[in-house]
């Protein structure tokens, strides 16, 4: 089985008009082990230093961080490094025979584990919509492979809907994503996860890198990455497969996982609430490289 190295180095800087006195923020910056992935070193520094770190585990099991400053300051920086080795994903071939049918609950008296159930339902930013239910049909006709009709999923988010940085932001609805084909990474993975519970498939919502190959002759540029979101769907026997519709793809050896929930509000990278600062300007810088 192929595995590959990585070093990330994932750099957040708010630079605000005016000093902040004290500020309290809430990170989901650590990686996490997962059966294709390995954390072999991670360390978070925060400039200025924390008065008070504390971390914890979210109700996903996701790695976070709670930290308290209070040292006044007009600039904040937040720096995540980590060395990760990522194993190949590789299903036996029995499994791209099996129909899609298969990840349905067959009984609402059928138990099953809290992690899959929760994921079958809507959530804050990917409510069940009649374009997301329309827009599955196509590719979930009777007896079809359910990685077959997935991946087919996949492949047409990132053929009919156009990668637009300027077109969203993280309170715009997913209706109108659906309506103006338009958004980015995390725009796309709230439109596939809408596509599969709106079919009653369980599926969530995963934060994390993605390594950025440059073209042949040119050299890969520092900075060039950025923090990805991707989607994974659950299958009986097969557990938790990634997708990736921004780029059309199964999530394989170039993605790095951080964590993972119902939607992007449950494993934003970075948030809280500063008192003072005024207005403020964001700086993210990712550097993936594969050592």
């Amino acid at each position: 089985m192929s595995r590959i190295q990585y070093q990330v180095v994932h750099r957040t800087t708010y630079n605000y008009a005016y000093q902040v006195l004290n500020g309290q923020h809430f990170t989901h910056l650590t990686p996490r082990h997962t059966a294709q992935q390995e954390v072999l070193w991670h360390a978070l520094e925060f400039t200025p230093r924390p008065a008070e770190s504390t971390k914890c585990r979210d109700y996903y099991g996701n790695h976070c961080h709670s930290v308290l400053i209070q040292a006044p300051h007009d600039s904040l920086q937040v720096t995540a490094t980590t060395l990760v080795r990522v194993a190949e994903f590789a299903p036996a071939r029995e499994f791209g025979q099996r129909s899609w049918e298969r990840a349905l609950l067959p009984s609402i008296y059928q138990t099953e584990a809290l992690e899959v159930a929760d994921m079958r339902l809507p959530s804050p930013l990917t409510p069940l919509l009649p374009a997301g239910q329309a827009y599955a049909a196509r590719f979930l006709q009777t007896g079809r492979p359910w990685l077959e009709a997935l991946l087919d999923l996949t492949q047409h988010i990132r053929q009919e809907f156009e990668y637009d940085p300027e077109a969203t932001d993280v309170d715009t609805p997913l209706a109108e994503v659906f309506a103006s084909k338009r958004g980015v990474c995390q725009d796309f993975a709230h439109v596939m996860l809408s596509c599969l519970r709106s079919a009653k498939l369980p599926a969530r919502y995963v934060s994390g890198y993605i390594l950025n190959e440059p073209p042949p002759g040119k050299e890969k540029l520092i900075g060039s990455d950025a923090s990805h979101a991707w989607v994974e769907s659950w299958y009986p026997g097969l557990g938790w497969v990634g997708f990736d519709p921004t780029n059309g793809k199964l999530a394989n050896t170039e993605f790095i996982t951080i964590g993972w929930g119902r939607d992007y509000g449950d494993v934003t990278p970075l948030r809280g609430v500063v008192l003072g600062g005024g207005e403020h300007e964001l700086d993210v810088r990712v550097a993936v490289t594969r050592l």
